[in-house]
């Protein structure tokens, strides 16, 4: 008995096996790219929140270095239009203007924050004087009558950038009073 063995001949074949797996390599290229993609824009959605963090963070700072400079000051006399303190006559400058906040005359460079492109600025602008009873700053139990003295008003505004040069700005304007 003789054994015979045969081979069949690849002449038949038509490569499908070939097509099949560089067709689902395309999927699986096409959704580790999107996937990519996706993670790329969270990452600079997360940049930029935390860009706006640190400009909101610097403003909030220049604001409470502008109100200190408040509590300290004897007499509003420095109110002359100069180094960003700006009397009620006066017209204080654009606060969207990128000149106002590179100009040591219109606006004041406040203490560094961690993070931020540059230092924060400020400037202030008297507003008015409260008299007599109207200036007692009783807000119905929110705070303590400080009598009846006349309260000087200013109008504060500050500015914040984040990380970078080109990222985030927040500016930041409050009023605060104070008995001379």
């Amino acid at each position: 008995m003789r054994l015979y063995i045969t081979f069949q001949t690849v002449h038949n074949q038509q490569g499908a096996a070939l097509v099949v797996s560089l067709f689902m390599l395309l999927i699986l290229t096409l959704i580790g790219v999107s996937g990519m993609q996706g993670t790329v824009l969270q990452e600079r959605m997360a940049s930029n929140t935390r860009d706006r963090s640190i400009a909101f963070q610097a403003a909030e700072s220049a604001m409470r270095d502008a109100e200190a400079f408040l509590n300290t000051i004897v007499t509003t006399g420095g109110f002359d239009g100069t180094a960003g303190l700006f009397a009620d006559t006066q017209t204080q400058p654009d606060f969207l203007a990128a000149s106002t906040w590179s100009s040591n005359a219109t606006s004041v460079a406040a203490s560094s924050v961690s993070g931020s492109y540059a230092a924060p600025r400020f400037f202030i602008k008297q507003t008015a004087i409260i008299t007599g009873t109207k200036g007692a700053m009783n807000l119905r139990g929110y705070a303590n009558n400080k009598g009846t003295g006349d309260v000087t008003t200013f109008h504060v505004t500050s500015r914040g950038i984040g990380g970078s040069t080109d990222s985030s700005e927040v500016i930041l304007r409050s009023y605060h009073g104070r008995k001379f």
